[in-house]
C-alpha cells in the first residue's frame, strides 16, 4: 500500500506544529510544500520534505514530544515510496 501525505504524513502533525512552523516558513500542512521535488535546504530533491525529516528523525521537532519511532517510520516510507501526495 501505497504511503500518502495527505493519509499517512500530515496526521502526524498535530495543530500547533502546524502553527509554530508556519512562522519559519515551514508549511508542514501543505502537500504542495512538503511534496515539492525543488533541491532545497542543501538536498538534491524534495528539500522540504527531507529538511523536515531529518528535524523529527532527530527528534529536535516537535521540541515538546519527540515522535515515536514508528511515526519516523511512516514518514520514511512515504520518502522512499516516492513523496505521494
Amino acid at each position: 500500500m501505497t504511503v500518502t501525505f495527505k493519509d499517512d504524513v500530515a496526521p502526524l502533525f498535530r495543530p500547533q506544529d502546524l502553527a509554530c512552523m508556519i512562522k519559519s516558513g515551514i508549511d508542514l500542512g501543505s502537500a504542495q510544500w512538503m511534496c515539492d521535488p525543488a533541491p532545497a535546504f542543501g538536498f538534491a530533491d524534495h528539500g522540504n520534505a527531507r529538511k523536515v525529516f531529518g528535524a523529527v528523525s532527530k527528534g529536535v521537532m516537535p521540541p515538546d514530544a519527540p515522535w515515536p519511532a514508528a511515526s519516523i517510520a511512516t514518514y520514511q516510507s512515504w520518502m522512499s515510496g516516492g513523496f505521494a501526495p
